[in-house]
C-alpha cells in the first residue's frame, strides 16, 4: 500500500517563500497570496505570509483590504493576525465600506468582537446612511445587532441618506 502524503497550503507556500519568492507578489488581476489566504480563512497561511513580509494593509484593485476579506469570511484567526501586524481596522474600500460593515452583514460575531476590540468605528455611516448596525439589522443578524448596541450603537438611529452622494433615487 502506498501512502499519499497530504501537502497543506502552508507547506506549498512555505517552499517558494523560503526560496526568496515575494510575499506581496500579485497576479495580473492584482490578487496577492494574502488575499487568497484570507478568502479561504487559513490562519496559518495568513500568518506565514505576514511573517514573510506580506503587507497587512494590501488591497485589491477595488479597495477591498485583506482585513475586509477575512472579516467577510468569518474566521477570527486571520483577522487577529492581520490586526496584530498593523492592518487598518477602519480602512474603507471604494464605496466606503469597512471590515466591520462586512462582518456585521455576514453575521460573523467573533470577527465583530475582534474588530470592535481593535477600535473599529461603528458609527460613521456610508453616504447611503448605512452603518454596521443597519447592515446587521437588514440581514437579520440579531447576535451582531445586540453586540453593536452593547458597544454603543444607537438603537433609535435613523437611516439618513446623503442624496447628493447617491446615484439612486430618494
Amino acid at each position: 500500500h502506498t501512502r499519499l502524503r497530504t501537502v497543506t497550503g502552508v507547506q506549498t507556500c512555505a517552499l517558494p517563500i523560503s526560496s526568496g519568492a515575494k510575499a506581496n507578489a500579485a497576479n495580473r488581476y492584482g490578487v496577492t497570496p494574502l488575499a487568497l489566504a484570507c478568502t479561504s480563512g487559513n490562519q496559518a497561511l495568513v500568518e506565514l505570509l505576514l511573517q514573510a513580509g506580506a503587507d497587512a494593509n494590501s488591497s485589491l484593485p477595488g479597495g477591498e483590504t485583506a482585513l475586509m476579506t477575512a472579516a467577510r469570511t468569518g474566521r477570527p484567526g486571520p483577522v487577529q493576525a492581520l490586526l496584530a501586524k498593523g492592518a487598518d481596522v477602519n480602512a474603507k474600500e471604494h464605496k466606503g465600506q469597512t471590515a466591520l460593515m462586512w462582518a456585521a452583514a455576514e453575521g460573523n460575531f467573533e470577527v465583530v468582537e475582534a474588530l470592535l476590540a481593535a477600535g473599529a468605528d461603528f458609527e460613521t455611516p456610508l453616504p447611503s446612511g448605512f452603518t454596521p448596525l443597519f447592515f446587521a439589522v437588514r440581514e437579520g443578524r440579531s447576535k451582531v445587532v445586540f453586540r453593536l448596541l452593547a458597544a454603543g450603537a444607537e438603537v433609535n438611529d435613523i437611516l439618513r441618506s446623503d442624496r447628493r452622494a447617491s446615484a439612486n433615487p430618494p
